[in-house]
């Protein structure tokens, strides 16, 4: 098949997840929405030195980062990259004599983020490097903060395997920090994801999941709302953020507690019950972003092996906050026990419009000793119409990201949208039990 990865003996095998996205980033070089990135807020003695090497072990540890390609005659080689260690610096900046030193270390990182990929690697020099998946950039931005900076491109890495390094360069930081030798590395092979998909594949377990998919994904995710213009490409990426903290944190714990549900589960609730209000009382058929790594190590590998699943949030008439987060709840339930298999019925060739959900319930919040530690996402991954990202702050507040397609929503309608959300999502957490219709947020 034209475009299909191939191996060279000794070269690595790429997981299911990096094989859809080889296959839409050479179908569209130009797509700049494959590179992801988050910065780490440091505040407190930061030793530089110590985080440099700290990074150096951690990239040294994970050889799947390094990867490149090389295409003809409608083939893809995959193959390691070479990385050397010794040569390896974490590139510094400061911006701290800026008018607005954090918003000139993030303009600095976005230009990085804007230049479209070259996966495939020289042709002349087999030893020469490709342009790397990844990268890391320390920015002074005032006296005793910085923002370590990492960029990622989906091909690499995913939001779960970005965790797991941050916790280990942490780790290792830690460590040094305190004169204690490194921990030991506690990453597992990239094959391990490989060998699981393989078991997999043609299994009764296939089998099931399969049909469960069948019965219940026949229809595909529709667009959130009516979109203002055709969206011809996904390539511009508008944000808006939501913060909830203080009462409204304290609120949504309650309303959290109260129904025994996640945090994660509640704001998709809060954002069913604004599709269904705008959306004239269709059911919203979203999408999720599931880790798919059910197989023993999985989760300890630094890779790529995210899925992409469809999430029914069914809503009806005269429900309350509080039963549409039951049935959310159970949903989420159902799509993760069967979130292995891929491209359910009804999804076309390409990923399908609708509301995409890149939830992180895991453990974000790295711990650097004596150095406060807090992610700020910059880039998701690409939108074919909105998605909806939320990480968990360390205070015990939410930062949620709304992206849009540029194409389909101007700024004016996400601002808006974003509003209503986040007014509907704090009147739903303060009074669960009441109708959805005595609470939806004004007409757009």
């Amino acid at each position: 098949m034209p475009g299909t990865p191939r191996r060279a003996e000794n070269a690595p095998e790429l997981t299911a997840a990096q094989r859809e996205v080889l296959a839409a980033q050479r179908a569209d070089p130009e797509n700049t929405t494959y590179n992801v990135g988050q910065y780490l807020d440091l505040r407190g003695p930061l030793d530089a030195g110590l985080l440099q090497e700290a990074v150096r072990r951690t990239l040294t540890e994970a050889p799947g980062l390094h990867l490149r390609f090389r295409g003809g005659e409608g083939r893809v080689l995959a193959e390691h990259a070479p990385f050397a260690p010794g040569a390896w610096r974490l590139h510094r900046l400061d911006t701290s004599g800026a008018a607005d030193p954090v918003d000139s270390a993030i303009a600095l990182v976005r230009d990085q983020l804007a230049c479209p990929p070259r996966l495939d690697a020289p042709a002349a020099e087999a030893d020469a490097p490709a342009a790397p998946l990844t990268g890391m950039v320390l920015v002074r931005v005032g006296e005793r903060r910085h923002l370590l900076v990492q960029y990622f491109h989906r091909i690499a890495v995913d939001g779960y395997g970005v965790c797991l390094l941050t916790h280990r360069i942490a780790a290792l930081y830690r460590a040094a920090r305190r004169g204690d030798p490194p921990p030991a590395c506690p990453f597992a092979p990239m094959r391990l994801l490989v060998e699981a998909e393989r078991a997999y594949a043609g299994s009764a377990a296939e089998a099931a999941d399969r049909a469960y998919w069948a019965r219940h994904a026949a229809e595909p995710p529709r667009a959130a709302l009516p979109r203002p213009r055709p969206a011809p490409d996904a390539h511009r990426i508008r944000r808006r953020t939501v913060r909830v903290a203080g009462a409204g944190a304290a609120s949504l714990e309650a309303a959290v507690r109260g129904a025994r549900v996640t945090w994660a589960e509640a704001v998709t609730a809060a954002l069913a019950a604004q599709l269904y209000l705008e959306n004239d009382g269709h059911e919203p058929v979203m999408r999720m972003y599931a880790t798919a790594r059910t197989a023993p190590g999985a989760l300890r590998v630094p890779g790529a092996a995210v899925n992409v699943l469809p999430l029914r949030a069914p809503v009806r008439p005269g429900d309350s906050f509080r039963a549409v987060l039951a049935r959310v709840a159970a949903e989420f339930r159902a799509a993760r026990a069967h979130q292995l298999y891929r491209r359910p019925p009804g999804a076309s060739g390409a990923p399908p419009s609708g509301v995409l959900l890149n939830l992180r319930p895991f453990d974000t919040s790295p711990d650097f000793g004596d150095v406060s530690a807090r992610v700020v996402p910059l880039a998701s991954g690409p939108v074919e119409d909105l998605s909806l990202s939320a990480v968990r702050d360390p205070g015990g507040g939410l930062r949620i990201d709304l992206d849009a397609n540029g194409g389909a929503y101007g700024h004016e309608e996400l601002a808006g949208l974003a509003a209503r959300y986040a007014e509907l999502l704090g009147r739903l957490c303060a009074q669960p039990d009441r109708p959805l219709s005595a609470l939806a947020a004004p007409a757009p």
